[in-house]
């Protein structure tokens, strides 16, 4: 790649930081929720795929099985999800949200919308729509090329629950 390629790339880079930096500064807090980033993303994903299982928690945010029944055992006690045996296989738990679960979500993503919809209205209809558009595409890009970010298991010198992700394309795209 160019310089001018490796300049544009940089100044996307630095633009998307900023935005994942608003979205997500202090809106755990703001909502008045003790919860972990990484309690979040679990939270949001069974918010997006009800009765997922143990197993695709851990495989999305790559640990180990037993480390994510240690993460949602935490977010069992406070009352956020429950896990209940799969009735096709007594062996796999699947995951849902309690309605506690379900409000923190719909609170957080309405903080993130708040923050998201002032700069937003900044711009044209044509530019709103230019950019989500071209969001989209680069999304779409991510995703066709197999290098969607996954969050990683602990490793040494790297705090699993001090990590969180932007809202996923999808979600974007669904407005959730």
């Amino acid at each position: 790649m160019g310089t001018s390629d490796d300049a544009r790339l940089e100044r996307l880079f630095e633009a998307l930081q900023v935005v994942n930096r608003s979205l997500r500064k202090g809106s755990l807090a703001q909502g008045g929720f003790n919860i972990t980033r990484v309690q979040w993303m679990i939270l949001r994903h069974v918010y997006r795929h009800p009765g997922c299982t143990v197993g695709e928690l851990a495989e999305r945010l790559d640990v180990r099985p037993s480390t994510m029944s240690q993460m949602l055992d935490r977010l069992e006690k406070v009352g956020y999800v429950q896990r209940e045996l799969a009735p096709e296989d007594s062996r796999v738990k699947r995951v849902h949200l309690t309605e506690l679960g379900q409000q923190v979500v719909r609170q957080v993503e309405s903080i993130w919308l708040t923050r998201l919809s002032r700069p937003f209205a900044r711009l044209t209809a044509s530019e709103q729509e230019q950019l989500v558009e071209l969001m989209e595409k680069l999304a779409q890009s991510v995703r066709d090329s197999g290098e969607v970010p996954q969050m990683r298991e602990e490793r040494a010198g790297d705090n699993l629950e001090a990590r969180e992700g932007m809202p996923d394309d999808a979600d974007l795209r669904s407005g959730h």
